[in-house]
């Protein structure tokens, strides 16, 4: 990675955990759940599968959230930026302002 794409890089990083708030992959596997899985229904009272998988089986439940966030990367969700996830056109808009920055410095630089 040459000068310029560190700095990219870096600059991209900083800007997105100042500008941005993280995507929480536990509340969002609970969504899908939520969307793709009838409520439970036992002795007349309901419950969410979400719910259900969190609470009895905590183990499956963090393994289907890493499962489904890995799903999403690329899509819909940012690679990982400090342990963290972002909403990928949010960071892809970031990334643009960077470089139309430094296109504009270059332009000036040459101008000069």
């Amino acid at each position: 990675m040459n000068k310029i794409e560190k700095y990219k890089q870096a600059e991209l990083e900083k800007r997105v955990k100042e500008e941005l708030k993280p995507i929480d992959l536990e509340q969002l596997y609970r969504d899908m759940l939520v969307e793709c899985e009838p409520e439970v229904r036992v002795a007349g009272l309901s419950f969410c599968a979400s719910r259900i998988v969190e609470e009895l089986d905590p183990t499956a439940f963090r393994c289907g959230v890493n499962d489904y966030a890995d799903s999403l990367i690329g899509e819909t969700i940012s690679e990982e930026i400090d342990g963290e996830y972002y909403n990928l056109d949010e960071v892809n808009d970031i990334r643009d302002e960077i470089e139309s920055e430094l296109d504009e410095k270059e332009e000036a630089t040459c101008q000069s």
